[in-house]
């Protein structure tokens, strides 16, 4: 099979893979809806430069997200499938750089699809190559940056490095100075762990830096003519130095947290994954740059005090590359003992989901049966051990990648499309009366989204989300969604002006000692929300 045809096949896979059921995962609160609600304004706004929301300038991330976003409304119109698509679209393309890598590095047509087939299979390229959120066009830039760079370097191929700054470049515009720095800085420990000078010399070609200064200032350049330092100090002072000094969750600022998130969201191919660090050829230029890239990330995020689940998501693509590398040799040398290394995991990974069965009557929103899902994984995985006893090694990464994307297309049905509804509130679409329309202590920006009405955050005087939170009052700067404080909410409701007061579930507790629950009267229970009206 030629090249380009092959790699086109992985691609249409992936695409249709990630793609099956995202029209029915609404857009969840609080961050996918942040930049779904931002993007929508930009397309009625026909402001393609200053992302807005609420009708404010907001800096929290560079333009690039919003601007695939933004398309896909144009093209599809408002909805969960136009949301979701650029991220699949990106996943689709990682897995097709995957592919790419894997067959220009080994010439193996078998590597090249195990790379891809596993990359789309672990847990955390699958969720958050459906998801709207900025890191999987991060995931292929950083990818593309450092695959493109590693070539250039170590066959002195120009054009490469000058590609790897493009991506760069387009990895800045996706998620700020990051895009850059990381990469950079693992190049540079790899040229000087080689030492190699001559590598040094050849990551700054002078077409490569002017590409990435121009492709960068397309849009850094006009948003710092139109807001100056509004703007610096918003992205890069707030949503970098802050992140990175500060921490937003303190709970989980622990030193062991990407050591624990990166092997997880690597399921179910965890075990090849890190038996790969310990390959036979790992003395080899490209053993070496794939564990400083593993390790510089988590090292690098591991020091930041802001911690969060997709920060080091980039760590995925050399472990799940050696991880390939590694089921390949598995095949060759027919290793049927370190075969363990993959059924294990995979067995546990399938029965953890079989799980969820005996869990579905307690979970806080409705879940569709998960009797057959149990049913395919018990068989699956029986046929996977006999596969393994009868020494047919060839197919069992077969059974592991079916198993788990039935496993996925299941749960997307069965538990994520309950579960993202309940994360959202479009809900409550056409079901609150007239009137103005307030949140008690928890915002949903999904409303405003949805419904295309305002909403406006209210609590009680007392309440402090910083202190309930044990984080610095900084982080008061994140939120700029419309506010109300108590007093003046109450004196609207003594008025008797007509309002709804939407309470989130966990939030009804302190409802009921706050100084609204007196004065309003319960209307209904919608999804995950207690409405209270005026009269």
């Amino acid at each position: 099979m030629k090249q380009r045809t092959f790699l086109a096949v992985i691609f249409l896979a992936a695409l249709l893979f990630l793609a099956a059921g995202i029209s029915q995962l609404a857009v969840t609160d609080p961050v996918e809806s942040n930049y779904a609600l931002t993007a929508l304004e930009m397309v009625r706004s026909g402001d393609w430069i200053s992302p807005q929301i609420y009708g404010t300038y907001w800096y929290d991330k560079p333009i690039f997200l919003y601007w695939l976003l933004s398309l896909a409304y144009s093209l599809f119109g408002m909805s969960d499938f136009a949301a979701r698509l650029p991220a699949v679209l990106f996943g689709a393309a990682s897995c097709t750089l995957s592919a790419w890598f894997a067959l220009r590095q080994t010439g193996r047509h078998v590597t090249a699809l195990l790379f891809a087939a596993m990359t789309a299979t672990s847990l955390g390229f699958w969720f958050i190559s459906r998801s709207v959120i900025t890191d999987q066009p991060l995931f292929f830039f950083s990818a593309a940056t450092l695959s493109f760079a590693y070539i250039g370097l170590t066959e002195g191929r120009k054009s490469y490095i000058i590609a790897a700054y493009g991506a760069a470049a387009l990895a800045v515009l996706t998620k700020g100075p990051v895009g850059l720095v990381l990469p950079g800085l693992f190049l540079l420990v790899f040229a000087a762990v080689q030492r190699r000078s001559d590598y040094v010399k050849r990551l700054f070609p002078p077409l490569g830096l002017l590409l990435f200064a121009v492709l960068v200032l397309s849009w850094y350049g006009p948003m710092y003519s139109r807001h100056g330092m509004d703007f610096l100090d918003g992205l890069l002072g707030f949503n970098n130095v802050v992140r990175a000094t500060v921490s937003e969750h303190p709970e989980y600022d622990v030193w062991y947290y990407y050591l624990v998130l990166v092997p997880l969201s690597l399921l179910p191919w965890i075990g090849p994954c890190l038996y790969g660090l310990r390959q036979r050829f790992a003395k080899s230029d490209e053993y070496v740059f794939m564990v400083i890239w593993a390790g510089g990330t988590v090292l690098f995020y591991s020091l930041m005090a802001t911690k969060y689940p997709t920060y080091a998501y980039i760590a995925n693509w050399p472990l799940l590359y050696l991880g390939a590398r590694t089921v390949q040799d598995w095949l060759d040398e027919d290793a049927h003992k370190a075969w363990f290394l993959v059924l294990v995991p995979a067995t546990l990974y399938s029965l953890l989901f079989a799980s969820l069965v005996f869990f579905t009557g307690k979970a806080p929103f409705p879940v569709q049966g998960l009797t057959l899902l149990t049913v395919f994984l018990i068989i699956m995985t029986i046929l996977t051990w006999l596969a393994f006893w009868q020494h047919a090694y060839p197919a069992l990464p077969c059974f592991v990648v079916i198993t788990t994307v039935m496993t996925y297309l299941m749960l997307t049905y069965q538990v994520l499309t309950p579960f993202y509804q309940y994360r959202s509130a479009q809900s409550l679409s056409g079901q609150l009366p007239q009137g103005a329309v307030y949140f008690f202590e928890e915002y949903r920006t999904s409303y405003p989204y949805y419904t295309g009405r305002s909403a406006v955050w209210t609590a009680p005087a007392s309440y402090d989300e910083n202190t309930r939170l044990k984080r610095d009052a900084v982080w008061s700067k994140k939120h700029l969604y419309p506010t109300e404080y108590e007093n003046s909410v109450l004196s609207r409701i003594q008025k008797h002006e007509p309002l709804t007061l939407v309470v989130p579930e966990g939030r009804y507790k302190d409802y009921q000692t706050s100084n609204f629950a007196p004065l309003l009267q319960p209307a209904d229970k919608i999804g995950a929300y207690y409405i209270f009206v005026n009269q």
